[in-house]
């Protein structure tokens, strides 16, 4: 960091105050990445589950048939060697985070299926990633939409894949960018056209 290669410990008062001003520092670089790189998470929780697509334990499978689509050819291609899966899913990754992953994606698929069957009028998915629901389950989401939250460059990353893919996008589903710390959320709602006061389930 700039400010932190000018400044030693010895230039504040306290070791506290050292920790906050490195602390600022890391979370406004977190921040200057999130505005102009696609979302690293969003990148490896795709992966992760064009990975569990490959997986014969029912408990690590997942039915995200789209998330292989929107990986690189070499890439998706690599996942079809066994070793391959293996090195990513237990070396590369964190430990225990690709399990984590896709017990999570199949919760929320259950979650938003009950909510489709129950005829909720509304989705909305906050920080939404790569997130192929509105796709996944568009043939029976009949008038419910959904309504997906992102910074400009993660959204714009996986809408230019959906193109580049031919991945149609459905009429009910509706992409608002935003950025979560400069602009007011439920303007920004209002405006796409989100209802607060309809059925809804939210989830991020």
């Amino acid at each position: 960091m700039k400010l932190l290669s000018a400044l030693t410990v010895a230039d504040f008062k306290s070791w506290a105050d050292y920790k906050k001003i490195s602390k600022y520092n890391r979370s406004m670089a977190l921040k200057r990445r999130i505005e102009s790189t696609t979302s690293k998470t969003a990148e490896m929780t795709c992966l992760s589950r064009a990975c569990s697509t490959l997986e014969t334990n029912y408990y690590y499978k997942s039915d995200d048939y789209i998330a292989p689509l929107l990986l690189p050819i070499s890439i998706k291609a690599l996942l079809h060697i066994p070793l391959v899966r293996r090195l990513f899913t237990k070396v590369a990754a964190p430990k225990g985070i690709y399990e984590y992953v896709i017990a999570r994606t199949k919760y929320i698929d259950t979650v938003f299926k009950q909510a489709l069957e129950e005829q909720f009028d509304q989705v909305l998915i906050f920080g939404a990633g790569f997130d192929t629901r509105a796709l996944r389950f568009q043939d029976t989401m009949g008038h419910i939409k959904v309504f997906e939250l992102d910074v400009t460059v993660t959204q714009q990353a996986k809408i230019g894949q959906y193109q580049k893919r031919h991945l149609a996008i459905p009429s009910s589903l509706t992409f608002i960018t935003v950025d979560f710390d400069k602009e007011s959320l439920p303007i920004k709602l209002d405006k796409a056209g989100f209802c607060k006061h309809l059925t809804r389930i939210s989830h991020k």
